[in-house]
Parts: structure tokens; C-alpha cells; sequence
């Protein structure tokens, strides 16, 4: 069995670029075994990638409606303050399920933003999830996002739940659900504007 010594001399004969890959892979493996890195490069690489996925709708025989019963989900506001979805009845609605220590969730959070400061006075955002509020508002404060927060004071309706983050449900102003998409999105794209004037007509 070779001993500690024979490895390093096997590894002294690499070549200078042979070595720098061993030396780079082993520093990335050692930053994601420490959750702070491994947050930011996993967020890094999921900003990456968002710019090829865009929202796309489901095709119309698929797409499923929201009963009274599913408008009667109950939700949290601020610090337990009860929130109806019903109240969003007749709008164009956007869930989008998500957590501040969910890197994917993250990767997508600017393009969001981006995107509710064009529509966010004709389309409804609902960013759900269930942190604590003090950690939401801190996260929130930190990147200066103006998205409303809503806290699970109930189980979402079947038909909006949810099996991963972030899981975000475009719903149009008659209740149909014409988009879900699981995953780091880019939401502020030509295909999701296109999508929302269409609802919006």
C-alpha cells in the first residue's frame, strides 16, 4: 500500500497545470463543506444559469382553476397579521415560494425585483415563505428589495403547493394557473413580460 510519502512524490511529477486543477478542486471542495461560502458560489452558479431559463406557459387544456375554496387560503402579513387571498380575486398574481438560506431562491431574487418594479402596481406579488419575519425583513432590508413578504399562516391549496424552492405560480385574473416553474428563473425576460401584458390585456 502506498504510503503519504509515495502520493507526494507521485504528485510532485504532475504538471504545473495538473497540480493548480488538484489544488483549485480541493479548495472548492473544502468552501463547500463551510456554509457561507458554499452559499455564495452555489448562488453564483445559479445566477449563472438563470438567464437561459424563462417562464413559459402551460398549454391552455392543462391549466388548472382556482376554486372559492383555494381563494380562502390564509396567509400571514407582517407579524401575524391575517392576509386572504381572496383579496387578490379578478388579479393577475404571482407566488413565487421561497427562503433567504435557499441559494436558487436567491440566485432569482434581482430579476424579481426588477420585474416587480414594472409591474407591481397592475400585477400582485406574493413572496410566501415560512422564516421567521426577523430574518425575512433583515434579508429584505440588507438588498434593499420592496417585494411584500407573506408568512404560511396555513397549508397553501393542493393546487398551489409546492414540492421544492423557489416554486413560483403565475395565475391570471380568472384564476387559471397559465405558469409554474421550479427553480432559479429569470423572471424579468422578454417571455415573462410577454406573459403578463397578454394577462393584463
Amino acid at each position: 500500500m502506498p504510503t503519504l510519502k509515495d502520493r507526494f512524490n507521485k504528485w510532485k511529477e504532475r504538471s504545473r497545470w495538473q497540480k493548480a486543477g488538484d489544488i483549485v478542486f480541493w479548495m472548492l471542495i473544502i468552501l463547500f463543506l463551510i456554509p457561507g461560502p458554499r452559499k455564495a458560489i452555489l448562488t453564483g452558479m445559479n445566477r449563472a444559469v438563470l438567464h437561459v431559463k424563462t417562464p413559459s406557459l402551460i398549454k391552455e387544456e392543462k391549466q388548472e382553476l382556482l376554486s372559492d375554496l383555494d381563494y380562502n387560503w390564509v396567509l400571514a402579513w407582517g407579524r401575524n397579521q391575517p392576509y386572504y387571498f381572496s383579496n387578490l380575486r379578478d388579479r393577475v398574481i404571482i407566488v413565487n415560494y421561497w427562503a433567504t438560506w435557499c441559494p436558487p431562491c436567491v440566485a432569482e431574487m434581482p430579476e424579481l425585483q426588477s420585474l416587480y418594479r414594472k409591474y407591481g402596481d397592475r400585477v400582485e406579488f406574493v413572496l410566501v415563505t415560512g422564516e421567521k419575519p426577523e430574518t425575512v425583513e433583515a434579508f429584505m432590508e440588507k438588498h434593499q428589495y420592496e417585494m411584500p413578504v407573506y408568512y404560511l399562516a396555513t397549508q397553501p391549496p393542493e393546487k398551489l403547493s409546492f414540492s421544492a424552492y423557489p416554486t413560483t405560480f403565475i395565475i391570471s385574473k380568472d384564476g387559471h394557473i397559465v405558469s409554474k416553474k421550479t427553480g432559479a428563473v429569470n423572471w424579468d425576460s422578454r417571455a415573462t413580460r410577454r406573459i403578463l401584458d397578454q394577462l393584463l390585456r
